[in-house]
């Protein structure tokens, strides 16, 4: 089988990159992509096509419809309409250019695998019909009469070329000869001479007709067969003077007619046995052909239809007004027409598209019209799946953000009509949705979002919409409310209902949400607006510690554009390098020598000054911008780091610590990017310490260990952050040995005068010590901190105590002058 051929028409890139891979897919040969009309036009000219499929609209100044009309018009290839636009117009226009199909999107593979080949199938039929047409006209204009004449004596006296080809007489051999001896012949089927019919002319002069099954044997012997007639020739007086032999070599009309009778009976047979009901009507809309699928659909025998009406056959009464009116439309306009209708017999309805053709007369008038009624009734329950598809998830059920947002503009615009009239929208997320997804599985994760949609169904009022915007965000739309308390009764309810396990796959999962709520009352115009405004008060709720619901409010609103403007000031920030490095000394306690630095990040805001970590690193955490600040930190601190080390040598030399965050350390390549960083600046990796806290650790069990290998083969060091305040597990200390623990200043605090806390420290500093590690004490701020910690053995610390973080200028003072004794003391 050949390949076929297509073409793919649109505007759209990835669309069409998805329709190629598709049809590549079933097997088809994609010719190319097109996106305008005109470019669509050039390749049907130049490609070897079979098919093109055709958006509407389209980029350049000619749309899909304009472009189809040429392409089926100049290059007679058969058009798929694929687009989303299914106006009454559209349509319209579209119709005109014929097509082969129409398919709305989105669609389903088997909708346009379904589609290309009846349409190949359809287009190869008529082609092969039209090609079979033109074979047989061209037979019929070859065809030529031969022609004889003889005088009154039967003597012949003329023979045109045809006919010396036909009889294999030259012509001045048969002159003057008997024209019963040149045209002889017989009966095609007995072989019986058949006697001359020129003597019976000549005596009578009455025009007489071959026999049927004639045939003329040439004068080599060859037997032709041959039709038409032999007819007297007449002077003035009406004297017969002659006869003239009139005939036809009929060999090809005869294969033509054997041919033609073939075809019939193959067309017949095709229409007996089409799956579609095929009919013709008279003017009185009278049946006088029926084929018999329509059996199959009424049960009513085909001879039955015959000369009786829809309405006499006792059809449904809408189906026979719907059809008698159409075909009423064709007698009376002539013109063809096209339309669907529902046929419902026997507690199961049919959907047909139904096509009239009218048959006119001679006269111009219609005698019959011709019925080709398609049943589509499977596409009509694909077209219901695919609206209730691109109106509703796939996973739950419940209407999705389209049909949410369609039902909330219509709630919003009911607002402007009805003062009385109020809703509220509620937007909810699952707490500790991704712990579940990730420690559970997705597929249980699927299952609780599809539980806890039925669970959001049985606390709603009757009216309301839930919906799923995806992954575990649901809307909720309460409407036509009496006052506030409709809408903390439906909230009460969701809490209520989530206060009881779910039972998943063997699983027990408890849940809770985070509810935001909007009002309608107020300003609103959109009902984007609503649904932000309630986005904004679930993580208001969310903030305050989950498990609860708060009211949108101004307030709120005001926070968040102070934090998307922080964002967007953040994100210029990392484009411009706005940041600067500052580094804290870190000491050995027991002499307070400088033995290296920690790396902290500011940021040079050039409106509002030096801004604090605490201000923006959450922020740099939650929108991904951490990883490229991240990056530039820890190279600007190996390219100080290395310079102090060439300008103030020291045995060991200085080291500099760098805090690694969650996102950077599930970065892919991030020991690539540490590589290419301590490459770059020179520095020694035994001079770098990656400051990493437990949780970022947790987060990443799969991949810490092996990535930890990697940097010990580099021989970087590993701190434990924030010791203390994560999960402290020893199996955890075990399975990611790191260099070092560096106690929470939290703890550090504490340790003064009031002793507190000391059993938690000096339970760290043993664990340390019987770990052989070592242990950074932070914050240390007081003499009294520090005593404390010398008495407990701890061996290095940081704090305000020995510096405060300063730039990179002080700390060459700093490094130069050395921590002075009389502090420490």
């Amino acid at each position: 089988m050949n390949p076929v051929n297509i073409l793919v028409v649109e505007d759209e890139f990835i669309v069409a990159m998805d329709i190629q891979n598709r049809l590549r897919k079933f097997g088809y040969t994609v010719m190319g992509l097109a996106d305008s009309g005109e470019e669509a036009i050039k390749k049907a000219a130049n490609d070897s096509l079979d098919l093109v499929l055709m958006d509407i609209h389209l980029k350049g100044n000619m749309d899909g419809v304009e472009a189809a009309q040429i392409i089926h018009n100049v290059f007679k290839i058969p058009v798929i309409y694929l687009t989303a636009n299914a106006d009454e117009s559209t349509l319209n226009r579209a119709k005109v250019t014929e097509p082969f199909g129409y398919i709305l999107k989105p669609f389903k593979e088997k909708e346009l695998k379904f589609t290309i080949e009846i349409t190949l199938s359809k287009h190869r039929t008529e082609k092969k019909l039209k090609q079979n047409e033109q074979w047989l006209t061209t037979v019929l204009k070859s065809i030529g009469d031969a022609v004889i004449t003889s005088d009154e004596s039967g003597t012949v006296t003329f023979m045109n070329p045809i006919a010396e080809v036909l009889t294999g007489w030259n012509y001045s051999d048969a002159f003057g000869k008997e024209a019963t001896e040149v045209f002889n012949i017989a009966h095609e089927k007995t072989r019986i001479i058949i006697e001359s019919p020129v003597r019976q002319v000549l005596q009578s002069g009455v025009t007489v007709g071959l026999p049927e099954q004639t045939i003329l044997i040439a004068k080599n012997g060859t037997e032709i067969p041959i039709d038409d007639s032999i007819a007297a020739i007449k002077d003035d007086n009406g004297n017969i003077t002659g006869a003239v032999l009139v005939f036809q070599d009929i060999t090809e009309r005869k294969q033509i007619l054997e041919a033609l009778a073939r075809r019939q009976q193959e067309f017949k047979a095709l229409v007996e046995n089409a799956p579609d009901i095929i009919s013709r009507f008279n003017p009185q809309l009278r049946y006088v052909y029926v084929n018999p699928a329509i059996e199959k659909v009424t049960g009513i025998s085909a001879e039955t239809f015959i000369g009786k009406t829809n309405a006499e056959l006792n059809l449904p009464e809408e189906f026979c007004r719907i059809c008698d009116r159409k075909l009423q439309q064709v007698f009376q306009t002539k013109q063809e027409t096209e339309f669907e209708c529902s046929l419902a017999i026997a507690s199961q309805t049919r959907h047909y598209h139904t096509r009239l053709v009218p048959e006119l007369a001679s006269d111009g008038s219609v005698n019959f019209v011709l019925s080709i009624a398609r049943n589509i009734t499977a596409l009509k329950v694909a077209e219901a799946q695919l609206i209730h598809d691109a109106f509703h998830d796939a996973l739950t059920g419940l209407p999705n953000r389209a049909l949410f947002m369609e039902r909330l503009e219509r709630a919003l615009m009911l607002t402007k009509r009805r003062a009385d009239y109020t809703f509220a929208v509620l937007f909810l997320d699952l707490d500790r949705f991704k712990v579940i997804n990730d420690s559970l599985g997705h597929m249980i994760g699927d299952q609780l979002l599809t539980a806890l949609a039925r669970r959001l169904e049985n606390c709603l009022r009757s009216g309301d919409t839930v919906a799923r915007l995806g992954g575990d965000e649901f809307t909720i739309l309460l409407d036509d409310l009496n006052n506030i308390n409709d809408v903390t009764g439906v909230v009460e309810r969701i809490h209520e209902a989530l206060t009881s396990a779910f039972q998943l796959s063997g699983y027990e999962v408890l849940t809770t949400v985070s509810i935001g709520i909007a009002l309608s009352k107020g300003s609103y115009n959109h009902p984007e607006e609503l649904l932000r405004d309630a986005d904004i008060a679930m993580y208001r709720a969310k903030a305050l510690g989950k498990a609860r619901h708060e009211i949108f409010d101004s307030t709120m609103y005001a926070q968040v554009t102070k934090l998307l403007e922080l964002e967007m000031d953040l994100r210029r920030a990392v484009e411009r390098q706005e940041f600067q490095v500052y580094y804290q000394p870190i000491v050995l306690l027991e002499t307070c020598k400088i033995i290296g630095f920690e790396a902290l990040v500011r940021w040079q805001h050039p409106q509002h000054g030096l801004v604090p970590p605490d201000n923006f690193i959450p922020l740099a955490e939650e929108t991904g911008l951490i990883i490229p600040i991240g990056y530039w930190v820890l190279r600007e601190a190996c390219r100080q780091m290395r310079a102090w080390q060439i300008k103030f040598p020291t045995d060991p030399p200085l080291t500099i610590s760098v805090n690694l965050s969650t996102k950077q350390f599930s970065q892919p390549g991030l020991i690539e990017q540490i590589n290419q960083i301590i490459q770059e600046t020179g520095l020694e990796g035994g001079s770098l310490k990656l400051e990493i806290t437990e949780s970022v650790l947790m987060e990443n069990i799969q991949s810490a260990a092996f990535m930890l290998l990697q940097l010990q083969q580099m021989n970087i060091q590993l701190h434990l952050d924030d010791f203390g305040i994560g999960y402290s597990s020893l199996s955890y200390l075990h399975r990611f040995p790191s260099n070092a623990l560096k106690i929470d200043r939290s703890f550090i605090t504490k340790i003064g005068a009031n002793g507190e806390n000391l059993e938690i420290v000096q339970a760290i500093i043993t664990l340390a010590q019987s770990l052989n590690i070592d242990v950074i004490a932070e914050g240390v701020e007081t003499i009294e901190q520090l005593a404390q910690l010398r008495a407990m053995k701890c061996k290095y610390a940081q704090g305000y105590f020995f510096s405060k973080p300063l730039n990179s200028k002080s700390i060459e003072t700093l490094i130069a002058s050395g921590i002075q004794p009389s502090i420490t003391e």
